[in-house]
């Protein structure tokens, strides 16, 4: 699929590279001059090659497999043996050997590549190595981004690509950036390094960045790209000059690509007869007859319509009540603007010509409108008259109205003169409004901090039905006029209107008027038929309910369902399961498929060229800063466009993508290319780490960690113990044992074992091999688990400690489990947010810990207790670092601010935001930062980390010695003060 990062060989005689064509990044080497590509690596992580050793005879790559620590490694080309050359905490890349192949030049951290102007605890430094006696040297490391660091030929120099000033790049709560000026201080540019960090400036571009330079072995001469072109450095004393490139080659595959398909349907709707579906597929819009002919006719009836061929996104469509046209969205024009599609005349018309985006196009139940939300600061509600096209604001609610921010979904009274509708009213709740079909005052009808959607008028008139989890998550109902009676004395029965009826509405206390009906929570499509039946989705089944729900039945299983839309017969409905359409009975339940045949053609070039549109697009409307950082991101749309000739894979999309959106220097931003389809075998874990600098017969055992499968009595391995064989082969310290263990899986394995490496006295150990996953989670719970034990034993069972490794629901769970384990009877606790991947529950956990005190309860014969149980007013210390990330940066910052914790270790990267995932039309899946996170005095947390009470580092030596100064500080801070100590 994609081969990339090329090395000479130093005699110029071999290139090795990465590539993907097995799925993951492997390296392989091919002759200078062409021939047969060579693989030399099959782990199902990720290798890529850096450098050639002097002698040619080794490539160094990095990788994190067996260690929990990053590793820098080489091969050896003729034997395939490999080794680590050094470990360490933090990311690793970029390794080069110096000139007499004695030492070792990396980059230690780094923010990626494409974000090469970011300043900052994460920014990348580089470090020094000697291979012979493994002492370490940081030669570059402040706040800014030294990146891709090399030898120069007299070993002397170190070429990198950095900056001398930084770049503006966010304003604070309520300010602006000025707009952006580069200069050659601010652009990435070559520089010169000694061995003592002192550095000379040798290009001074004053735009963009200098990426990827490659120094000649002898001559010293440095190419490198600029812009989207390559240049040539002979000396450091020389100007620059572009290579005038031609690169002739075919294509790897056709630009354009038959297709067919029967199945992949995004979203369907049913004709108001029932004959017909409309529906998405590949972004296209297209319809098939619900009920086809028999005999030789059928094979006609199967071949679905194509009715849309715009490369980007058609979709969001609804049918005009007699069945003759239908509303869709599209962003063939940039923004997501109304057409209206004629079935008989074949043709499109645009409707709205506006630049706001539209949301949630639906037509009318009288057929005459349109009703949509605009997104924007001046966005809200509206409704286009479908004869002239006249456009109305019903009301002004500003939002993208995707993803819960805004308007989310909205359903007309029977009478079509009320609208409720779904939006958020705080944080985190969501409450259902009513408002006048022409505009006017809205009201709030559910009146609570709770989750409340999928408004639903009876058609009597009477109630509004809706789903919410105020009261526990079920189906509710409010009355719309006051009770009569009684619940108790109501005969509640339904009676189907045999006319419109008028919508009368108290709204005086109606919140108090809401009844709960059912335990059975839609979780989407709620509708209600005349006949007075409830249908909607919950856990991808489709449920009915009477009115009262005095009875709820589940209809089908098996779970998958969505879009469910039941017809205007009230009869029967159609729903989408696995990328399939069915039509279903209401009756009984009872399902058939809508089959179809698609053939279309795709251009790969054109579907890439509406994907940049709609990246950019989507950034336009959603990214949390309008001002952009400064920079102007309509310039850099349409200079990432100039460069999508060169774009022949998936990957090389997403780079493209990845450096127009890096221009912003935000994090959150990663983009991950589209599947290739290519089945990646993933290389199972031994269960225990060997020796790589042992080249000997067999594998000699480095380390059995505690649960490990060799820990235990019946298959116990001990460290310097030899693996001589896995079922019947024999192994060493080779690339191949990986291609080796790709066939195995997790199955159980057989080890020949000795305590020296012959067969003689050997004894066999079989057991199941780990995942990738069994095993870090293996190493995670155990290095806990020695932290905790060295707590206790320093503090003496005074002080608690609790690791927190991510800010996902599942660590939520864990840390109310595990927190008030530990601090029951504590006088102190750590919490450690080091290497926190981040997500969204600092909030909570930081409610928590607020708890205060306010009484004891005293059992006879028992002991006090506090109340709430779970309150905490003792200290705290938090420990983090530079690899504690977004909401994992968050909460020290917050313990602070609240006065909770001291904060001990080093400044955070300043890797700060909310963000929400999106995918473009050709499968490239993206991030965005939808909301900037802010201190209480208005500066940004974005590229700004946060800074420890106490800074102490930790050197790589200590990590991997096991030693810990960040917690013994802790440990320090914690202990009891003298009675007569001074605060």
């Amino acid at each position: 699929e994609y081969d990339a990062y090329p090395v000479f060989s130093p005699d110029g005689h071999w290139i090795a590279f990465a590539s993907k064509r097995h799925g993951q990044w492997d390296i392989f080497v091919i002759p200078a001059e062409g021939g047969q590509a060579r693989r030399l690596t099959w782990h199902s992580g990720h290798e890529i090659p850096f450098g050639w050793s002097p002698d040619g005879q080794h490539i160094a790559f990095g990788a994190r497999r067996d260690s929990p620590s990053y590793s820098l490694m080489s091969i050896e080309v003729s034997t395939y043996k490999s080794k680590i050359l050094v470990e360490d905490y933090a990311a690793l890349r970029y390794p080069r050997w110096s000139p007499d192949g004695k030492t070792l030049l990396y980059t230690r951290y780094g923010m990626p590549w494409y974000r090469p102007r970011y300043r900052g605890a994460a920014a990348a430094q580089t470090w020094s190595v000697d291979l012979k006696t493994g002492k370490r040297q940081r030669i570059l490391g402040d706040d800014r981004q030294y990146l891709f660091a090399q030898y120069m030929p007299n070993g002397e120099n170190i070429l990198v690509s950095t900056t001398d000033e930084p770049t503006p790049t966010l304003a604070n709560l309520n300010e602006k950036l000025g707009p952006f000026e580069d200069n050659d201080k601010r652009a990435p540019n070559l520089w010169l390094s000694s061995q003592d960090g002192d550095l000379k400036q040798i290009t001074f571009f004053k735009t963009d960045s200098v990426r990827y330079p490659s120094v000649a072995s002898k001559s010293g001469a440095i190419a490198f790209e600029h812009g989207a072109e390559i240049w040539l450095l002979r000396s450091p004393q020389d100007k620059p000059r572009p290579i005038k490139l031609i690169a002739s080659a075919d294509e790897k595959r056709n630009s354009q690509e038959h297709k067919s398909a029967t199945t992949g349907v995004t979203e369907a709707e049913p004709s108001p007869k029932g004959d017909m579906m409309l529906f998405g597929l590949q972004g296209d819009i297209w319809t098939i007859k619900t009920t086809k002919a028999k005999g030789v006719n059928r094979e006609r009836d199967e071949l679905a319509i194509r009715h849309t061929t715009w490369a980007g996104d058609d979709s969001d469509f609804s049918w005009s009540n007699d069945g003759k046209k239908f509303y869709f969205t599209s962003d063939r024009e940039g923004n997501t603007r109304i057409y209206e599609y004629d079935l008989e005349k074949r043709t499109q018309t645009p409707l709205w010509n506006r630049d706001e985006n539209i949301v949630r196009l639906r037509v009318s139940p009288d057929g005459k409108h349109l009703y949509f939300w605009v997104a924007g600061p001046e966005g809200g509600l509206h409704r286009m008259t479908v004869a002239d096209q006249e456009v109305k604001r019903i009301f002004k609610l500003p939002g993208i109205h995707m993803r819960g921010r805004g308007g989310i979904d909205y359903e007309w009274s029977p009478d079509l003169k009320w609208i409720a509708y779904t939006t958020r009213t705080g944080s985190n709740s969501y409450n259902i409004w009513v408002i006048p079909v022409d505009g006017g005052e809205a009201k709030n009808v559910t009146r609570l901090s709770a989750f409340h959607s999928q408004p639903t008028w009876s058609p009597d008139g009477k109630y509004l039905y809706f789903q919410s989890d105020r009261e526990g998550s079920g189906l509710y109902r409010v009355a719309l006029q006051p009770d009569e009676f009684r619940n108790a004395d109501i005969d509640d029965r339904y009676v189907k209107p045999d006319k419109t009826p008028e919508v009368k509405i108290e709204f005086d206390q109606i919140d108090k008027r809401i009844q709960k009906i059912s335990s059975t929570s839609p979780s989407s499509d709620l509708t209600m038929t005349d006949a007075g039946f409830l249908f909607f989705l919950s856990g991808g089944d489709v449920y009915r309910a009477t009115h009262n729900g005095s009875e709820v039945k589940k209809m089908n299983s098996g779970g998958g369902r969505s879009a469910l839309r039941v017809l205007p017969s009230g009869r029967s409905a159609s729903f989408l399961k696995s990328g399939r359409m069915y039509l279903m009975k209401l009756d009984n339940g009872s399902d058939t498929p809508v089959t179809f045949k698609a053939h279309y053609i795709r251009d790969t070039f054109a579907q890439r060229t509406a994907a940049l549109y709609q990246f950019w697009k989507t950034y336009h409307h959603r990214f949390y800063d309008n001002n952009f950082h400064g920079r102007n991101w309509s310039a850099l749309r349409d200079k990432y466009l100039q460069r999508l000739t060169s774009v022949d894979t998936h990957d090389e999309f997403a780079v493209l993508l990845q450096m127009m959106v890096g221009e912003l220097d935000a994090s959150h931003t990663e983009v991950s290319p589209a599947s290739s389809g290519i089945t990646v075998q993933s290389t199972p874990h031994l269960g225990f780490t060997f020796d790589t600098t042992y080249q000997g017969i067999g594998l000699k055992i480095k380390n059995v960690p505690p649960r490990a499968p060799g820990s235990f009595e019946k298959t116990r391995l001990k460290p310097g113990e030899f693996i001589l064989s896995i079922d019947g082969r024999k192994v060493s310290s080779t690339e191949t044992l990986y291609q080796f263990l790709n066939s195995k899986g997790t199955r159980f394995t057989e080890f020949l074992v000795n305590n020296k490496p012959t067969e003689q006295g050997s004894r066999k150990v079989r057991y199941k091999l780990l995942s990738n996953s069994e095993w870090q989670k293996l190493r995670y719970n155990g290095h806990v688990s020695d932290l905790q034990k060295r707590v206790e034993k320093a503090s003496k069972g005074r002080i608690g400690y609790l690791h927190i490794s991510a800010m996902s629901s599942s660590d939520q769970a864990r840390f109310e489990r595990e927190a008030y384990e530990y601090i029951l009877g504590k006088d102190a606790m750590i919490f450690d947010v080091r290497f926190n991947r981040g997500g969204n529950i600092s909030d909570t956990l930081i409610d928590w810990l607020e708890r205060k005190p306010h009484g004891i309860y005293k059992s006879r014969d028992r002991e006090p207790m506090i109340a709430p149980s779970r309150a905490w007013e003792k200290p705290i210390v938090v420990l983090m670092n530079e690899h504690s990330y977004s909401n994992g940066e968050m909460f020290p910052y917050a313990m602070r601010q609240r006065k909770l914790a001291q904060l001990v270790g080093m400044p955070t990267p300043g890797y700060v935001i909310w963000t929400s995932s999106f995918s473009l039309t050709d499968g490239t899946k993206a991030r965005i930062p939808g909301r900037g996170v802010f201190r209480m005095d208005g500066t940004n947390m974005e590229n700004q980390g946060e800074k420890p009470d106490i800074q102490i580092w930790v050197t790589p030596e200590e990590w991997l010695e096991g030693k810990d100064p960040q917690l013994e500080q802790a440990l320090k801070l914690l202990e009891p003060q003298p009675a007569n100590a001074t605060p």
